[in-house]
């Protein structure tokens, strides 16, 4: 598919999303593997928008994706776009994602933060544009509170991110570096 024809159904698919950006906070999930499927719930028709056949979304099967969840569920995106049709693809992490998308397996996705900014500049912006952002404060530290009482009880643990690159790992590594601790990124 021409880079131009790509450019614009992303843009399209982006600027049908935006409504929808309202309905809940997004962030990202976890692990890296997709689930492809044409989940939509509403039949593509009506007027194609721009010409287009079908736009391919990318989101994370999760609560905090629930824009993409609830669009998908309630076929808002399906209603949108009349004629053209839209496809899902559930990701488990945001790294995978990126790489549908800049593969162009995908056209449009939510996604952190982290593999968004990561996205963008390995393709000198040439690979994908990021439209906007709607959460913030979803990353937290899930412990066993009859072992892990205090910041002290961590230093030394074996902590588990989704994926490397990812939004929790990228949060996770400025946690410790704020506490001055030193932890090879690559193999904790």
């Amino acid at each position: 598919m021409p880079a131009t024809r790509r450019k614009l159904r992303r843009g399209l698919a982006a600027v049908a999303a935006l409504p929808l950006l309202a309905l809940a906070a997004t962030a990202c999930g976890y692990g890296s593997e997709a689930k492809d499927g044409d989940t939509s719930k509403v039949a593509a028709v009506g007027k194609k928008v721009d010409g287009l056949d079908s736009v391919r979304i990318g989101y994370f099967p999760n609560l905090t994706h629930a824009t993409a969840l609830v669009g998908d569920q309630e076929g808002l995106l399906q209603k949108e776009l009349g004629g053209t049709k839209v496809s899902y693809s559930q990701f488990n992490a945001g790294p995978a994602e990126i790489e549908a998308l800049n593969s162009g397996s995908i056209d449009i996705g939510w996604i952190g933060p982290s593999p968004a900014i990561n996205g963008y500049s390995t393709t000198d912006g040439k690979g994908l544009r990021i439209i906007g952002g709607s959460a913030s404060g979803g990353v937290k530290l899930v412990v066993n509170p009859d072992k892990v009482k205090s910041l002290k009880d961590v230093k030394g643990k074996k902590i588990a991110t989704p994926q490397l690159g990812n939004t929790q790992d990228v949060a996770f590594l400025n946690w410790i570096a704020e506490q001055g601790w030193k932890v090879d990124a690559q193999s904790g």
